[in-house]
């Protein structure tokens, strides 16, 4: 296989579960309803991977959010006098939470950061448990943008995550494919990480700035890791609907050096043309796609897989390379997950 069959292949085993994302969503049908009963509420919306179908397997979850009536609510948020929903999100909880045990007995609703995360506790066919979470939001007096609590920091946040969703869906079928596929493919490559060095929004705002015309999958990729790790050396990633602030990165230097890693890779795989045992070492080397695609037989790739799995000793030769063994080189530290922290992938 060359790279573009084996990134495309790639594409379609992280594929998620059609059954999966309808009973997701039919779940989220489920907590809106319940939420829309709530005294002063106006209108639910769907976000996040659900709504952009950036959606890989398994599916954890469907975001979406309530917006309150401002007129109920005067005092609340930053155009009112600044009051803070916290009790309100409370109550909130306790209107839903006995229309959903009708449904699902064993729900439970916990206070997260910008609303409820509710859990459902009976997992699919597939293993699969997806959760909702619901944000609690209060439209802007300025713009159409929304206010959403950060209960964690005890203040309001400006976002638009309905524009988020029109943006990420936007263009001809062709242009929305490329982005989806990029932007998945992107999302399982970081996952991979125990520590992922940007967030899933941070991808796909990447994507849409960078993913402008039809290609096929593996220059779109090159496309794709080439201008992230440019980009994010030089400045943090916009907001696409300009309403929030630059998207934050715990440690961009890190996520720079794991882009052009990745891009250097894929550009090494296209490279090798019809090569398979050469696609492969590129594209199942560390820090790429190690973890999704299995290395070729007898390849230093394979070898450092199985010295993994079986516990062994790992460390960074002078080159930086990762290593079986500690003899002649910086030993890795085990008490660290693979992938975690390992030289200039650190």
């Amino acid at each position: 296989m060359n790279a573009h069959d084996r990134l495309d292949q790639l594409r379609k085993d992280i594929a998620a579960n059609r059954e999966s994302l309808a009973a997701a969503k039919a779940r989220q049908d489920d907590v809106f309803a319940a939420a829309i009963t709530f005294g002063g509420s106006l209108r639910t919306y769907r976000a996040g991977s659900g709504a952009t179908r950036f959606s890989n397997h398994p599916v954890s979850d469907a975001d979406g959010g309530l917006v309150m009536d401002r007129r109920r609510f005067p005092a609340l948020g930053p155009d009112g006098e600044g009051e803070l929903p916290a009790d309100l999100v409370v109550d909130l909880r306790d209107c839903i939470r006995p229309l959903l045990k009708e449904t699902y007995p064993k729900v439970v609703i916990r206070l997260m950061k910008r609303g409820l995360l509710i859990e459902f506790h009976e997992p699919l066919e597939t293993g699969e448990d997806p959760t909702v979470d619901l944000v609690l939001a209060l439209n802007r007096v300025d713009g159409e943008s929304l206010w959403i609590p950060n209960l964690d920091q005890n203040r309001w946040d400006a976002s638009h995550p309905e524009r988020h969703v029109v943006l990420f869906t936007a263009g001809s079928e062709g242009i929305r494919q490329t982005r989806r596929h990029v932007v998945r493919i992107a999302k399982a490559q970081v996952k991979q990480f125990v520590e992922p060095a940007v967030c899933s929004f941070n991808l796909a705002s990447l994507a849409l700035e960078c993913i402008q015309f039809v290609e096929p999958i593996d220059a779109a990729l090159l496309r794709f890791f080439d201008y992230a790790a440019a980009e994010l050396a030089k400045h943090l990633t916009a907001d696409p609907a300009g309403v929030s602030p630059s998207i934050k990165v715990k440690d961009r230097g890190l996520a720079v050096r794991r882009f052009r890693k990745t891009a250097d890779n894929i550009e090494l795989a296209i490279d090798a043309g019809d090569d398979d045992a050469k696609v492969l070492e590129a594209l199942s080397d560390f820090g790429v796609f190690w973890k999704l695609l299995d290395a070729p037989d007898g390849s230093s790739n394979r070898a450092t897989g199985a010295a993994i799995a079986a516990g062994s000793a790992l460390s960074i030769d002078s080159s930086g390379t990762l290593r079986t063994g500690a003899l002649g080189s910086t030993p890795v530290k085990p008490t660290r997950s693979y992938g975690s922290a390992h030289g200039p992938l650190a």
